[in-house]
């Protein structure tokens, strides 16, 4: 193992690390991409042989202390900002963190410098489509065993024992796997508890399964709560991050689903408007107590000095080339016309749906129509019995251990993992930009996916 594979699963909780058969806790190796076919981008990626090397070039910079972290995440900053800002954009601060489970501290830590004796509320939609241990930092709470500054953290206790949030979920679907319209029950809720709390409302625009909220809930809204809505797919148009930023809204974003880097790296875009209620003269320390077990100084804007005192200079080499990575990646499909991406997407999700039709085993979940077209979920039915979590997980396990057996052109193969809905659960294939790039070059061939959805059913019939 070269020192920058090593490096590149450093510098997060447990979920990024390495066990002892060489692969992570999605049963991928995120090292390398070579020989991987993965449609799996929705969960877990490698890093491309595309950007390799020029991530391996700002390693041996770091190392040889030819610029610092400090001097990458400014730059890092800047290519973000070009990334998704138009002539029109209001301007936005970027505020990283290690995944995207850690950027749902920020809101509650901003809700406890602009009033700290108030007690929070956070409204949740869409809690079981949400990224491992999410639930758990919307709450306040520790949702691993470790974070980059702590090696040990008592995962499910509060960051800090004065920090009070009260939750209200709201589940994606119903029994049948149609999706809800939670507009009126928001509404609701945050009239009932906008006098005793701060209110943060957590969307979602692309879930795991590509659901997206309707942002008409924010347009008509009202002003006077956080809104805060999770893009961490990164599965949305430049203009939907400016109308969104023009609405005041907090958009958590990560480069490791739709980028493909391998996993994780987030940041948060903060309205400059709202920044100004964040750093006003001296933050009382307290205010920040068990954030900075969460956060380092470079994660804080270099704008925000009184902030960026309260937090330990931890330079995470990892998390930094993981961001590397997406950048990169978002890069090298800049190249390509928005028309011509899209067309990959339409077409790959149209030609993938077909196919899985024809499969006695696969029945596509309800509403897919209205979920994003870069991913294409599905339940998969035996006998008529519809498998549970844990036959699809077995399922999905195999394919990454074992998928090659099936497909020796690959060394690898990878969907998303199962998620489940109720008393149910499904799988996920999806597309990332790396793959894009390569259906686009290849002129649509779409054998591999046909392929691997051949090798899905075969894996089903032997198992279950």
């Amino acid at each position: 193992m070269s020192e920058l594979e090593k490096v590149i699963t450093e510098g997060g909780d447990e979920r990024i690390e390495l066990k002892e058969n060489g692969l992570n806790k999605y049963f991928v190796d995120p090292r390398t991409s070579k020989g991987h076919l993965n449609r799996g981008s929705c969960t877990c990626s490698a890093l491309s042989v595309d950007v390799r090397t020029k991530v391996s070039t700002v390693y041996n910079r770091l190392i040889t202390n030819e610029v610092s972290v400090e001097d990458i995440r400014i730059k890092q900053r800047f290519r973000i900002k070009a990334l998704l800002q138009d002539s029109y954009t209001d301007d936005f601060n970027i505020f990283f963190a290690p995944s995207g489970s850690d950027l749902c501290y920020f809101p509650l830590m901003f809700s406890q410098i602009k009033n700290p004796n108030k007690p929070i509320l956070s409204l949740i939609t869409c809690p079981e489509e949400l990224g491992t241990g999410s639930i758990l930092a919307n709450t306040g709470k520790f949702f691993s065993d470790k974070t980059q500054i702590e090696k040990s953290v008592n995962k499910g206790a509060p960051l800090k024992a004065d920090l009070h949030v009260d939750s209200i979920l709201f589940p994606a679907r119903n029994e049948d796997g149609s999706i809800i319209d939670h507009k009126q029950a928001i509404y609701d809720a945050i009239d009932e508890h906008r006098d005793t709390h701060q209110i943060i409302v957590n969307l979602v625009i692309g879930s795991k399964s590509g659901i997206e909220d309707n942002i008409s809930i924010i347009t008509d809204g009202p002003a006077d709560v956080t809104w805060v809505v999770d893009l961490c797919q990164m599965r949305a148009t430049p203009k939907l991050f400016n109308e969104l930023l023009a609405k005041n809204c907090l958009l958590m974003i990560t480069g490791s689903k739709f980028y493909q880097s391998p996993p994780f790296c987030g940041a948060l875009l903060v309205p400059e408007r709202y920044a100004k209620e964040i750093e006003h003269g001296d933050i009382d320390s307290s205010l920040v107590e068990g954030f900075d077990k969460i956060y380092s100084k470079f994660d804080i804007p270099p704008s925000y000095k009184g902030l960026r005192t309260k937090f330990p200079s931890f330079e995470n080499i990892g998390f930094t080339l993981r961001w590397e990575a997406a950048i990169c990646e978002s890069e090298l499909l800049a190249n390509y016309s928005e028309r011509d991406a899209t067309y990959a997407i339409s077409n790959w999700n149209k030609h993938v749906k077909e196919y899985l039709e024809t499969k006695e085993l696969f029945n596509i979940m309800v509403d897919q129509d209205v979920t994003n077209r870069s991913i294409i979920s599905f339940k998969i039915a035996k006998n008529g019995q519809t498998l549970t979590n844990d036959q699809l997980k077995k399922v999905y396990e195999h394919l990454c251990l074992h998928g090659s057996k099936y497909f020796p052109k690959y060394e690898r193969l990878s969907t998303g993992q199962p998620v489940t809905y109720e008393s149910y659960s499904f799988l996920r294939v999806a597309l990332g930009s790396t793959n894009i790039r390569k259906l686009i070059e290849e002129n649509h061939d779409l054998s591999d996916d046909f392929k691997l959805i051949d090798v899905i059913e075969q894996i089903t019939n032997e198992l279950c």
